[in-house]
């Protein structure tokens, strides 16, 4: 009998194509803005798809002026321009993922959503910021865009509990009891399968992030509070 070698490459090896696809990356496409205290954006994608393995292929929707404490304004960029730099990515890259997160304007809201039917195949997971800091008129354009044109193509809909209550549940008098499944069945009338959100109180006074669907919460990761 002759032993086989622990250091013996795999016969995937002898096919080009098979190795190239066990060695991939995974690609996620975001759609966001240049944060400049490195607290988010696109900062902030490329080191939470980094820390799972992924490679981040950042489209920029424009530039926050901000410091650590307020933001006084966003520079967004072009629809034409993220819509162009988006496809040239999608066309070179493989792509598993696309991430949308602050878009900047109603206008680049329809640009992703018009990329995101031409890859239908792709999971879209998109996330709601805070968006107090903004101009009334622009927070409301931007959000009608977003639940009518993106929200019907999105897998997961990412947010701070206390944002996505106040926007999916306005109306509710007992949004502080409102739970991330009142949130989810929120969403899904707007198509959205899936709600994370962040920021959710326990009853131990920590905080934790609940994914759920519009049935029942699936999963709940709890992190300690920091005091700031």
């Amino acid at each position: 009998m002759t032993e086989s070698s622990p250091l013996q490459p795999s016969r995937t090896g002898d096919n080009p194509d098979t190795a190239q696809d066990d060695l991939a990356v995974p690609g996620v496409l975001s759609f966001n803005g240049v944060d400049p205290t490195g607290a988010g954006g696109l900062t902030g994608d490329a080191l939470t798809v980094a820390s799972v393995g992924g490679h981040l292929l950042p489209v920029g929707t424009g530039h926050w002026l901000r410091d650590s404490r307020e933001t006084a304004a966003f520079l967004g960029l072009d629809d034409a321009l993220v819509a162009e730099q988006a496809r040239l990515v999608a066309e070179d890259m493989q792509l598993q993922v696309v991430k949308a997160g602050f878009l900047g304007s109603a206008e680049n809201v329809a640009a992703v959503a018009a990329f995101a039917a031409d890859y239908a195949d792709l999971p879209v997971v998109a996330y709601m910021p805070d968006l107090t800091w903004w101009d009334e008129q622009d927070i409301d354009s931007y959000l009608d865009a977003f639940r009518s044109l993106l929200l019907p193509q999105t897998a997961v809909l990412v947010g701070n509990n206390s944002t996505l209550r106040h926007w999916l549940l306005p109306e509710s008098s007992t949004r502080a009891q409102s739970s991330v499944t009142d949130l989810a069945r929120a969403a899904a009338e707007w198509g959205v399968p899936f709600v994370l959100a962040t920021g959710v109180s326990q009853a131990d006074g920590q905080i934790g992030c609940v994914l759920a669907s519009a049935k029942e919460d699936l999963a709940a990761l709890q992190v300690e509070r920091i005091e700031a």
